[in-house]
């Protein structure tokens, strides 16, 4: 029943964690809770809300967001809020409730990994040992004074765990060697580096401020040293390695990601420094490229918890050309992107000293810019606004950005914006970007246009339409009974999912509709998930015959979880699935409302409606819907109603 990627963690560990942490205060250390009738309810915590819509269920031990759906039991709530995997997730909460922890089917340790196990070993000895010397040596002092100076005192230096490097040789070789670590491998993973000669090893960072830089579990895998006064290179990184591969590592991001998560934005500093500063602002989703381009591998990594990303770059030429180029990197990879407008030469840390947080905040986060408002910003930088002919050149350059933009209103707003600025007509500026944008719907030589695209059924009753007085496509092109009314089973029933609850249907009037077979599948889990004898009737009548293959398969694992001679639970089925897709499914359906008694009428009306998508689909019906789609979106209205016409006699069969 176990995932073997997880390791085979005994049950009655994973029991014995679910029965010792009670889900209301599991979640109600991160969470504002308030009691509203059988369910306690509060913002929630992966996804930025002002209605509360986070529900935890207390006797069924579960909880569920309804904005963002997320769910689970308070193992999966642990997962999520810390970022941890399933066995780490486990063996913390084992450990806080004082409950053995074995994991007898993890493998066995490789030699690689018991060389990682000694590197991370020994950089949290390092980062522990160079922030010793920096608060409480001689040789740190400097350091201290001047990052007090920059406004990072005493409280962020302990957050952050920043240290020191003293300008010596053998400073961290000596400490190293005392505690029996191998120096080769040392230098291998990038904490010393070999001397010259070949003989014995050096210290690599020397006279720098050292700022860790952690996976995203938090434990440090590398540094970035910054040099104590004037000097080149100003940082300096850990080497890549087994550990660190800067293109794919985000400082601060394991600090950051519960904000980001929460938010669904991400604040892309160029610097530490930068991250520092701005989480003492009061910015606390803010992460860093350490000095290296942003890459593919970033984009993706931030795209894990954010929707958005705002750019917070340098003010000056590098900084902006570098926000430049990210944009497309993040684009790709499915963010929205805001650029911060900073002034030139500006970067964040020095306008916050000279700025405040307050200021910082509302004028540089709040009002980032779109993505075209920085470009056209930017490119205006190169052109002379008061000669005529820069103002020329100004306008060509801009409208191929304004008039690649989908929307007609920003077009508009852009375009009444750079007609102010280079005092051309709005009119004149608007026919220009048209004629552009024809230039670039043109189809290629030797393609045939396709004509304007279909947009949808028109008024009139025509064939395929909704209105008017004929048959409408929302009665015979319905697609698996989403309105559509059906007797079945003796019962009259509405092919929605709210028609099997009818309590969720009272308690969220907005809730989309569901089609008939799906609709039917979750009302036959939910009543799996109270009651086995229901699972054993399903079993021997449906088995895995459910159209959704998500519904097969928790049915499935609800049928295994049964023959293991277990009670009905929710949360310790959860547990079992190890599928955060499965969970967010199983985790819905256990938390709708309705009632849970059954009878076999009840299992046998949804199981005959499961099984009549199987006969639509066999009978033909489905393709030939998507055949009268295609017809419409050609415009060919007499095939559509022919169609349409057979579809009517085959459901009627």
């Amino acid at each position: 029943m176990m995932s073997t990627e997880y390791g085979n963690i005994p049950e009655e560990t994973i029991d014995a964690v679910l029965h010792q942490h009670d889900i209301v205060e599991t979640v109600g250390r991160y969470v504002h809770l308030t009691k509203q009738g059988k369910y306690m309810k509060g913002l929630c915590p992966f996804h930025s809300e002002k209605t509360p819509s986070f529900t935890v269920t207390p006797d069924r031990q579960i909880f569920y967001c309804y904005g963002c759906g997320m769910g689970g039991n308070a193992i999966k709530f642990r997962m999520e809020i810390e970022g941890l995997s399933f066995p780490e997730a486990v063996k913390i909460m084992a450990e806080e409730s004082h409950i053995p922890f074995q994991n007898p089917g993890a493998k066995a340790e490789s030699p690689q990994d018991r060389e990682t196990g000694r590197l991370l070993q020994a950089y949290e000895w390092s980062e522990k040992f160079y922030h010793f010397l920096l608060k409480n040596t001689e040789h740190g002092l400097p350091a201290l004074e001047y990052l007090r100076a920059r406004g990072i005192g005493d409280k962020l230096i302990d957050h952050f765990r920043i240290g020191f490097a003293p300008d010596r040789w053998d400073t961290l070789v000596q400490f190293l060697d005392k505690r029996s670590f191998d120096l080769a491998e040392m230098e291998k993973g990038g904490l010393i580096s070999a001397r010259q000669s070949g003989d014995g090893y050096v210290d690599r960072f020397r006279g720098r401020i050292m700022f860790p830089i952690a996976n995203r579990s938090g434990k440090t895998i590398a540094f970035a040293g910054r040099i104590l006064g004037d000097g080149h290179p100003k940082y300096v990184n850990s080497p890549e390695s087994r550990l660190f591969n800067k293109s794919r590592v985000l400082y601060n991001f394991d600090q950051a990601r519960s904000a980001i998560r929460k938010q669904r934005q991400a604040v892309l500093f160029e610097g530490y420094g930068d991250v520092i500063a701005a989480w003492e602002a009061g910015v606390r989703n803010g992460v860093a490229t350490m000095g290296t381009s942003l890459t593919d591998q970033h984009a993706a990594m931030i795209k894990t918890t954010a929707d958005e990303v705002l750019v917070c770059y340098d003010g000056d030429n590098a900084g902006q050309n570098a926000a430049l180029k990210s944009i497309p990197i993040l684009e790709q990879a499915g963010l929205k992107v805001k650029i911060a407008m900073l002034p030139p030469g500006v970067d964040p840390d020095d306008y916050i000293r000279s700025n405040g947080s307050e200021r910082f905040v509302r004028q540089i986060v709040e009002d980032a810019a779109s993505t075209t408002k920085f470009r056209l910003v930017n490119l205006r930088r190169g052109y002379k606004l008061s000669e005529e002919g820069g103002r020329l050149d100004y306008t060509k350059a801009a409208l191929p950005i304004i008039a690649a933009l989908n929307s007609p209103t920003e077009r508009e707003v852009y375009l009444r914006e750079l007609s102010t600025e280079v005092d051309i007509s709005f009119d004149s500026l608007k026919q220009d970007s048209n004629l552009i944008r024809q230039e670039h719907s043109r189809p290629a030589p030797g393609q045939e246009d396709p004509g304007p695209a279909y947009s949808g059924p028109q008024q009139g009753g025509r064939p395929g339409s909704s209105g008017g007085k004929g048959r409408g496509r929302g009665d015979y092109a319905n697609k698996g009974g989403y309105v559509k009314k059906g007797n079945f089973g003796g019962g009259n029933y509405a092919h929605t999912e709210e028609d099997f609850f009818p309590q969720e249907r009272r308690a969220r009037p907005d809730r989309n509709l569901l089609p008939a077979h799906q609709a039917a599948e979750r009302r036959l889990l939910y009543l799996m998930l109270q009651d086995r004898q229901a699972a054993d009737y399903v079993a021997a009548r449906l088995g895995d015959e459910f159209n959704t293959p998500e519904h097969a398969a928790i049915a499935a694992y609800l049928y295994a979880f049964y023959a293991q001679d277990r009670e009905p639970d929710s949360s310790r089925f959860i547990a079992s699935l190890q599928d955060e897709k499965l969970e967010k499914i199983v985790s819905a359906i256990a938390m709708m409302e309705g009632s849970r008694e059954w009878n076999e009428q009840v299992l046998n009306d949804c199981i005959r409606e499961v099984r009549k998508q199987t006969t639509l689909r066999g009978s033909g019906i489905e393709q030939k819907r998507e055949a009268m789609i295609r017809a419409e979106k050609d415009g060919d209205f007499l095939l559509a109603a022919q169609i349409a016409s057979e579809i009517i006699a085959l459901e009627r069969q």
